[in-house]
């Protein structure tokens, strides 16, 4: 899997007003341009901002040149890739049920960080967020602690499938098979401590478990100071 790459919301801002930019008037904005549109007082915080887009692939500057920031998405191979945003919401549970359930579709616009990740690996109708993995219960399936995990919000899942499931106030992720009635969350791991839950059928299930990112693909950048904000 090619590399996925983190932004913070500020970070995220800071490109979305390059790209609005650069669509609404065919060329980039100068740095002093950028800065009065994100209410900058100095020209080294955008060029700060500038270094860390850089860094994570999203932008190219040129050197001598007024207007030198270019917007790049390129893939491992090089060829041109649609990158989306994919909002982290949540943590949620790989071992017992320990991590209390937030409102994960009502948190996607109050997110703080967020996963820049292929369109081709999302390309499915619906809502679709990011929750972090605690726990190791889900090894097995390759979810380890501090991974990240795509989830497509729906109710529409079937027997086999991986689901982040919601158990009273605890949200854990599993294998749901169903069986005469009743439907077991199994973990996927060889640790017997770990164990299924079985429930009646009218559980909640949050959504549908799309893929997993590993926390060692995730690259992360520190954020600038934030003094420099509105």
């Amino acid at each position: 899997m090619q590399n996925i790459r983190i932004l913070t919301g500020k970070q995220k801002r800071v490109l979305d007003n390059i790209r609005l930019y650069v669509a609404a008037k065919g060329m980039p904005p100068t740095l002093e341009e950028l800065r009065k549109n994100l209410g900058f007082k100095s020209l080294r915080t955008v060029t700060q901002y500038l270094e860390i887009l850089e860094r994570k692939g999203h932008i190219v500057r040129r050197k001598n040149v007024r207007r030198n920031i270019e917007l790049r998405a390129v893939d491992a191979v090089g060829t041109s890739a649609v990158l989306v945003s994919v909002p982290v919401v949540a943590n949620v549970g790989c071992d017992d049920l320990s991590v209390f359930a937030p409102d994960i579709a009502g948190r996607q616009e109050e997110s703080d960080e967020y996963l820049q990740v292929d369109k081709k690996i999302i390309d499915t109708a619906g809502d679709i967020v990011a929750v972090r993995a605690v726990g190791e219960s889900m090894q097995d399936a390759g979810i380890g602690s501090g991974d990240y995990i795509l989830v497509q919000f729906t109710d529409k899942v079937e027997s086999g499938d991986r689901v982040a499931a919601i158990v009273g106030d605890m949200v854990t992720v599993k294998r749901l098979v169903r069986r005469g009635g009743v439907a077991i969350l199994y973990p996927e791991s060889k640790d017997p401590k770990y164990r299924p839950i079985i429930l009646r059928e009218d559980f909640k299930i949050a959504g549908k478990v799309l893929c997993v990112i590993p926390a060692s693909l995730a690259e992360r950048s520190e954020v600038v100071p934030e003094e420099d904000w509105r």
